[in-house]
């Protein structure tokens, strides 16, 4: 019995060390009052409903590792998932895959989030 306990904990701790938290990923924000952001040049700060994030021109993202989250990030907000959001102080000068995609289809390499955790 001794040993069943035992192999059964070790499964547990691998599954655990294995199995990435479901938590939203953090997500970077900007400050909306003109000259107090510090979003690149190559972004703007914007309203996505109940935050402000930094937001690339359509057709760019930041980063060619499309899922470094503490770089870029997409939304799951109608109307908005074309955009690819990064933290303040991020340069967007990369080309999107397909920049010259039309809705959700543009810089659809970068992951869309439902939500961000503050």
């Amino acid at each position: 019995m001794k040993t069943v306990t035992v192999l059964l904990t070790t499964l547990l701790a691998a599954t655990a060390i294995a199995t990435p938290a479901h938590r939203p990923p953090q997500c970077g924000t900007c400050n909306p009052v003109s000259g107090e952001n510090h979003c690149d040049i190559t972004t703007s700060c914007i309203n996505t409903g109940t935050r402000f994030h930094c937001a690339c021109r359509a057709g760019y993202k930041a980063s060619k590792n499309n899922h470094d989250i503490s770089k870029q990030f997409r939304l799951n907000m109608k109307d908005y998932e074309f955009l690819v959001f990064t933290p303040e102080s991020t340069e967007c000068n990369t080309l999107c895959d397909n920049p010259y995609g039309m809705g959700p289809n543009l810089c659809s390499e970068v992951p869309i989030y439902d939500h961000c955790r503050a």
